[in-house]
């Protein structure tokens, strides 16, 4: 079953790796480390101005490790058949299953370093640790994800699975007296709490799991969840078959419609708009990623920086609005409509144009708010309007063109 497992992980890691080359694109990149070099110098300005000994620090490192545990679930990659195919081999899955918590470690326990090596200089200036007590702090926080791992794997069975409410309520309940009692009283004390809580899982799991039953339901479902969750983040890059949109009624937003006229020329206008609006796909990216703009040009400070985000987060949106200009071309009565291409075009530069220009005045606006610099938002403004002219009237027009000539 060990060998069955590490062939399933072969095939999810090369279809990881083709994704990921997808995502980790130069613009992406590009993004990555305005975003990075953004947090970076707020974070550094915010430590300039703590001091030791507030109240509210050990809170904010409480709830922020305890979330930081809960990140990186078990990656058994179950798929459905096998609550049949594997049940006569159901004795041998927990090798399957333990091979699957060592490889879920991996991404866990660094995920919990990095978070304590960034959350270090805070817990440095805030709470006047050494260094001694932060590695003491990060040595609790690793056993503590592997305890928590080691939950998982024993909620895989029916002794503990019959009570799923109960399982998430001992992994939080867990995770906050460690880490609370590390921030609040020791970090040697966590490490030593946690150690027993360690172990004893172990000890009880080597005990039980021969005589139990596993949960093939909820671990297909809990499996099929946590793909769903890595596909929806990819989808907001690519193309991803796995994920398919939903599509919602909005009736409160029908008032968005009447500004468009029953004529012929504007029956794709009203297509892609109502496409646009009941559809989630492209909606929910483009309302991410405004988002994510808005929030990072918050934090952000600076002459330039701010430009340049906005302008990168307006370009990521016209981009990712390209593909839904394809939207419906596998419906067949959009192939007999009596309408001339150039009409389905000009509508799609038209809804192109209205939502970048939402989204840019969008982030001009909290720009405005955040920065409070004349000169900058001045700027700004000329950038986001010469960007989302060419882009909507320039680029979008001529990139189509040469996709349905390629295509033809």
């Amino acid at each position: 079953m060990s060998g069955l497992f590490k062939t399933r992980l072969q095939r999810h890691l090369r279809e990881m790796a083709k994704y990921l080359r997808l995502v980790f694109n130069d613009f992406f990149v590009f993004a990555l480390l305005f975003f990075l070099g953004g947090l970076g110098l707020g974070y550094s300005n915010v430590l300039k101005t703590l001091r030791p000994g507030l109240w509210w620090a050990p809170v904010v490192a409480l709830i922020i490790l305890a979330i930081v545990s809960q990140i990186g679930r078990l990656a058994t990659l179950v798929e459905d058949a096998d609550r049949v195919f594997l049940l006569p081999k159901e004795r041998a899955m927990h090798a399957y299953l333990v091979a699957a918590r060592r490889y879920s470690q991996g991404l866990a326990q660094c995920t919990q370093l990095i978070a304590l090596f960034i959350l270090s200089p805070f817990l440095r200036v805030a709470l006047n640790w050494s260094v001694a007590a932060i590695l003491s702090l990060a040595v609790a926080q690793v056993i503590l994800k592997d305890t928590l791992l080691r939950l998982d794997l024993a909620s895989a069975y029916q002794v503990t699975g019959q009570r799923r409410m109960n399982h998430w309520s001992i992994k939080w309940l867990l995770a906050l007296i460690v880490i609370a009692s590390g921030l609040w009283l020791t970090p040697y004390l966590a490490v030593g709490l946690v150690l027993i809580s360690d172990i004893g899982v172990a000890v009880w799991l080597h005990r039980h799991w021969q005589r139990q039953q596993i949960r093939w339901r909820e671990q297909i479902k809990l499996e099929d969840n946590r793909m769903l969750g890595i596909y929806r983040f990819f989808n907001l890059f690519t193309e991803v078959p796995m994920v398919a949109g939903t599509i919602k009624r909005r009736r409160y937003l029908d008032w968005l419609f009447k500004g468009i006229k029953l004529q012929q020329n504007q029956t794709y206008l009203y297509l892609f708009s109502r496409g646009m609006v009941r559809g989630t796909e492209f909606s929910g990216l483009v309302v991410r990623l405004t988002i994510i703009g808005m929030l990072l040009l918050y934090f952000v400070q600076g002459q330039w920086l701010p430009i340049i985000l906005a302008a990168l987060f307006i370009y990521l949106i016209g981009f990712q609005l390209l593909p839904f200009f394809q939207q419906y071309d596998d419906v067949v009565f959009t192939h007999v409509y009596p309408i001339l291409p150039a009409w389905r075009l000009k509508s799609f530069v038209k809804l192109v144009t209205l939502i970048l220009s939402v989204a840019a005045g969008l982030l001009w606006l909290v720009l405005v708010i955040a920065n409070r610099q004349i000169e900058t938002a001045g700027i700004a403004l000329v950038v986001e309007v010469v960007e989302v002219w060419y882009l909507a009237r320039v680029y979008t027009p001529q990139r189509l063109a040469k996709a349905n000539k390629n295509k033809a």
